[in-house]
């Protein structure tokens, strides 16, 4: 009976000490994986490859697997990168991470032969097929010997051995291999959008124009210092101001165009990543279009001055990246006075027009904006795992 208990309590202890041991691995595997995403993130490939390499010597997941594939692909090392496509199938991977791993496969054989490179997987990298051969040099230790003495040399991670001559060509010409930011991180690369908005002010000789204006604000930004979160926009502004009934201009209306870049700052506290401030200045063309100076309908614009433009926004950001924008404006718009414009014998002149005088209104917009974290005329071919 004595024997019977002793060995049913060494049976407990070896079982709980192969758990937590086989925690303690994954939990290593995991970290390791999430410090690789970071390095990818940061373009620092090699790096976030010795991190992959890493956690499948621990824990040999497909998705681990994929990750390597991915940075392997990102430093030009091409067959290494098949080999470690190849084995996330062996790796017991979900039906959608197979599909990931064919096109990226797909894509590595593709730009291999742009570069007149021929790429088989196998040539360098050595990544086992752990389920066939558990005890392969890269795969987690054998169970039985480092379930009673984890500290064994065996257990210790191993580092998989390189098989034949590698191919290794330039790192990928195109673009967007991954996605460029981690999920929950409000940076981007540009984006697109638009915003509503009203507001109240005048423009050009008192009493010749309405002082209500209203209009459409389209922009795109490019975010050139992620860091810092300092960006650039394009944008273009439509406003239309309503009629003076009572004053000089006899109800005359006047319609307005601005193109304009600015230059903004995303102010976001570590504790409110999804909500910002952002302040912007600008600088546009202003284009005026009295509605006297319309032909049969249309407007011609046909005056223009110059102006600038202060915004602060308050955005919320949401989405699995951030990726969406909802946001509500404060700004103004001042304006010179018309610098170019039809003379009196080509038609009316910014002074009769009363436009020879500047001005300018302030404004409260709402509006959405869409995020993109590959560069502009691309998409992500994968996300990190």
């Amino acid at each position: 009976m004595r024997r019977l208990t002793s060995g049913l309590v060494l049976a407990t202890l070896t079982t709980i000490g192969a758990s937590a041991f086989a925690e303690t691995m994954a939990e290593l595997a995991a970290k390791l994986n999430e410090d690789g995403k970071e390095l990818m993130y940061s373009n620092k490939y090699a790096e976030a490859s010795a991190k992959f390499r890493e956690a499948v010597a621990r824990v040999p997941e497909a998705k681990y697997f994929f990750n390597l594939c991915t940075s392997l692909f990102q430093e030009g090392k091409f067959s290494e990168a098949l080999t470690a496509c190849a084995a996330v199938e062996k790796n017991n991977p979900s039906g959608e991470l197979t599909g990931k791993a064919t096109k990226l496969t797909d894509r590595i054989q593709s730009e291999a032969k742009a570069q007149g490179l021929t790429v088989t997987a196998g040539g360098g990298g050595g990544l086992p097929d752990c389920q066939q051969d558990p005890n392969a040099a890269g795969c987690a230790p054998p169970p039985a010997t480092c379930q009673t003495d984890p500290g064994l040399p065996e257990c210790q991670p191993q580092q998989p051995p390189p098989q034949g001559n590698p191919v290794v060509g330039r790192p990928p010409t195109g673009t967007g291999v991954f996605a460029g930011t981690k999920a929950g991180d409000n940076k981007y690369i540009w984006t697109i959008g638009g915003n509503f908005f009203g507001g109240g002010g005048t423009i050009g000789q008192p009493d010749v124009y309405g002082n209500t204006a209203y209009g459409l604000e389209l922009h795109g930004n490019y975010l050139f210092n992620p860091a810092q979160r300092i960006g650039a926009q394009a944008y273009v502004q439509y406003a239309e101001f309503s009629q003076n009934e009572d004053g000089t201009g006899g109800g005359v209306g006047l319609s307005s165009v601005d193109l304009g870049v600015g230059l903004y700052k995303h102010l976001c506290p570590p504790s409110t990543e999804r909500l910002c401030l952002t302040p912007m200045i600008g600088a546009h063309l202003a284009l005026y279009s009295p509605e006297f100076d319309q032909f049969d309908g249309e407007a011609q614009f046909n005056y223009a001055a110059v102006g600038v433009r202060a915004e602060l926004g308050l955005e919320y950001a949401f989405g699995a990246r951030m990726e969406h924008v909802l946001s509500v404006k404060f700004g103004a718009n001042g304006y010179t006075g018309v610098f170019s414009g039809p003379d009196e014998f080509d038609g009316i002149s910014a002074e009769m027009a009363g436009l020879d005088k500047g001005g300018g209104y302030g404004y409260f917009g709402i509006g959405y904006t869409h995020r993109f974290s590959t560069p502009l005329g691309s998409s992500p071919l994968v996300t990190l795992e």
